[in-house]
């Protein structure tokens, strides 16, 4: 019984603490993660993940302006 009560004391100041603080929290906790991902090297595979969807974003963008100038033609 006292467990229980304990748990659902900590599960509810867990919510409390989470609908107060939580995005706050979310973005210092992505702006850590960023930190961490800077100091890795160039070969670490999260950091060519991303290299890569940025070259896939400009070819992109290349692409649909390419398209939109023939449509215009």
């Amino acid at each position: 019984m006292i467990f229980m009560a304990v748990a659902a004391g900590m599960f509810l100041a867990m919510r409390l603490l989470a609908k107060n603080q939580g995005p706050a929290m979310r973005k210092r906790c992505l702006e850590m993660c960023d930190r961490m991902l800077d100091n890795m090297p160039d070969s670490f595979p999260p950091n060519r993940m991303m290299a890569d969807l940025d070259s896939i974003k400009e070819q992109t963008a290349r692409t649909l302006s390419l398209l939109e100038g023939q449509e215009e033609e």
